[in-house]
């Protein structure tokens, strides 16, 4: 168990962290035609902060003797496809490509996500619970942890409206904007499960990881804004091709 979760981890974090690294780049190449880039600056924060805390996680679990607990590899298992899936058209579109997929009309494993969305949720739900029973202290360390399951949370909300939005007009479904849609709900979720195993002892909190988790708070929050803001359509961003197809403009 803990050598699985070990590597999920760290190979997260440097996917993440690499990701920071290439919208660096990016930004390099466009900003003297085309200007700042509120999207790629959300990004290059977002991408060191969540890469690092995959890395300290996944480095304390391999070398520090940090339990790595089932339901800690069952919310980043989840997550990781989706994760690795957005990176590799990222990582296509700086070089070049198309950097996306189109899906006409909805499949059914599409039509089947919010299922079992739900059922994941549930299972997560159930295995804090029985995880808790055994006793549980929250302090104020895990506090970062509980901000980060609410901001995730309303970054794919958001990233969900705008798949739906563009979903009618294009007839279909953005391979990219999807895959990001499933991986800040589950990010969320793993600070969640990383909060429940730390609450009941099993996980320690030291001062990289809360450093870490305290700077991935303005970092959401700022993220957040971005995409609530080119959502409305409040400004336009040349940067914003990892968000899926056209984000379209809305009344919040």
């Amino acid at each position: 168990m803990r050598p699985a979760v070990a590597a999920v981890n760290i190979v997260l974090g440097l996917v993440y962290t690499s990701y920071g690294i290439m919208t660096i780049v990016d930004m390099k190449r466009g900003w003297k035609t085309m200007g700042f880039s509120h999207f790629g600056m959300a990004w290059i924060a977002m991408a060191f902060t969540c890469g690092p805390h995959h890395l300290e996680h996944g480095l304390h679990v391999a070398f520090a003797g940090r339990a790595g607990g089932p339901l800690d590899l069952f919310a980043v298992v989840v997550g990781f496809p989706a994760g690795v899936i957005w990176f590799l058209l990222r990582v296509e579109a700086l070089a070049g490509g198309r950097g996306d997929r189109f899906i006409s009309a909805t499949p059914r494993w599409v039509a089947a996500l919010p299922a079992l969305s739900a059922v994941y949720v549930g299972l997560l739900g159930a295995g804090a619970i029985a995880v808790l029973r055994s006793g549980a202290s929250f302090g104020p360390k895990l506090t970062p942890n509980v901000l980060l399951l609410a901001v995730y949370s309303l970054i794919g909300y958001y990233l969900l409206r705008t798949q739906l939005a563009n979903r009618g007009p294009l007839g279909g479904w953005s391979v990219s904007g999807l895959a990001l849609t499933v991986v800040f709900p589950t990010c969320g979720l793993m600070h969640a499960v990383y909060a429940t195993y730390a609450t009941a002892a099993r996980y320690d909190v030291d001062i990289h990881g809360l450093t870490i988790d305290w700077l991935s708070v303005p970092a959401a929050i700022y993220f957040v804004w971005v995409v609530r803001s080119l959502y409305l359509g409040a400004f336009r961003d040349w940067n914003r091709g990892s968000v899926g197809a056209q984000l379209a403009s809305a009344v919040a």
